[in-house]
């Protein structure tokens, strides 16, 4: 699937399909469809019967063995704990398996690379391109890169990497230099606000807000059992927040003991932390220029709170959840947690006496 913000990045790309370069870097932040936009291309390169800047027919030979996942020109290299997964996102900690078994692995370990290396010198099966689809290309380990940069030195012919980089910035720089970048940038709010209510999402602006600004991310959080959520945490540190603290903290351990009882839909502990990072950044930028950047539909609220305080006071309370966000994985009791982080926080909004 090619999004809409995606189309430019596509026409660039098939511009000269017969000058396709061995390696491209997919890079942006998560929740705009990199990994989709893999998918469509390596789709579109194997196919039979597309040409230029046409999507995969569908229907021909290659096209009905990438729907079953058995084309043999196309190699998948991720983590254990991305199968099946259709997030557009990494993430460096262990995930469970559900099953109370060994925790699966977040990294791309050295055998991955190897297995794939090895069945490229077979050569094509369909006599066409090969392509090797990784992601996220930071969770490789150290070998792992090593040896994913030995074949980007010399490619095997008709053979194209597409690696996905959330954090471009981690891989090694000898990798980066010898892939292609094909950068990817959010959309605007305006388009994104847009492609979410024809999509059928309910405050949407609160939504890509939370997510800061990447519309998938937006669409499956207020598309989640519990959505109000969202609405709720942003009239909490509103109001609510300011006027009864403990209250509100008894109210977000709440939805941390329902995502453990396996509710869908119910954040995380540091998720909560960044959420109110970003309310935080907005609340600064209302207070200097009286723009937020990405809670625009809250800049009442925004301005009122700025009002009870100042740009030093908001910025100090920020550095201080910056500490506390390195914490919040692996607190001592995420009730307590929650407790102080919002007594903080309601104490930058009390006039000094």
């Amino acid at each position: 699937m090619i999004y809409e913000w995606c189309q430019p990045q596509w026409n660039r790309i098939l511009a000269t399909p017969d000058a396709m370069p061995h390696a491209v870097l997919l890079a942006g932040p998560s929740g705009l469809g990199k990994r989709e936009f893999a998918q469509a291309l390596a789709a579109r390169l194997l196919c039979e019967r597309a040409a230029g800047a046409e999507s995969a027919c569908g229907h021909c030979a290659a096209c009905r063995l990438i729907e079953t996942g058995n084309h043999p020109d196309l190699l998948v290299v991720r983590p254990e704990a991305l199968d099946g997964d259709g997030d557009d996102a990494g993430d460096d900690a262990p995930a469970d398996d559900g099953e109370g078994g060994k925790a699966k692995s977040r990294l791309i370990r050295i055998a991955q690379v190897r297995a794939v290396i090895e069945r490229l010198g077979v050569g094509s099966h369909q006599g066409g391109y090969r392509v090797v689809l990784l992601y996220p290309a930071e969770a490789m380990q150290s070998e792992s890169a090593n040896s994913i940069l030995k074949v980007l030195e010399e490619p095997p012919p008709g053979t194209l990497f597409l690696l996905i980089s959330d954090h471009p910035r981690n891989l090694l720089p000898t990798i980066r230099s010898r892939a292609r970048l094909l950068p990817f940038t959010q959309p605007s709010i305006e388009q994104s606000l847009a492609w979410l209510s024809a999509q059928g999402v309910a405050d949407a602006g609160d939504a890509l807000a939370l997510c800061a600004g990447s519309p998938l991310h937006a669409r499956d959080l207020a598309g989640a059992r519990d959505a109000q959520i969202q609405g709720q945490f942003v009239d909490d540190v509103s109001t609510q927040a300011l006027i009864a603290p403990l209250d509100v903290a008894a109210r977000w351990a709440g939805w941390l003991q329902g995502r453990k009882k396996g509710e869908a839909g119910l954040t995380d502990l540091p998720t909560l932390v960044t959420w109110l990072q970003r309310w935080m950044a907005d609340l600064a930028l209302q207070a200097q220029a009286g723009s937020p950047r990405v809670f625009v539909g809250r800049q009442a609220a925004l301005q009122a709170l700025a009002e009870r305080s100042d740009v030093a006071t908001v910025m100090r309370g920020y550095n201080e959840l910056l500490k506390m966000k390195a914490l919040a994985h692996h607190p001592l009791n995420a009730r307590l947690f929650i407790e102080d982080m919002l007594m903080r926080y309601a104490r930058l909004f009390r006039p000094a006496r």
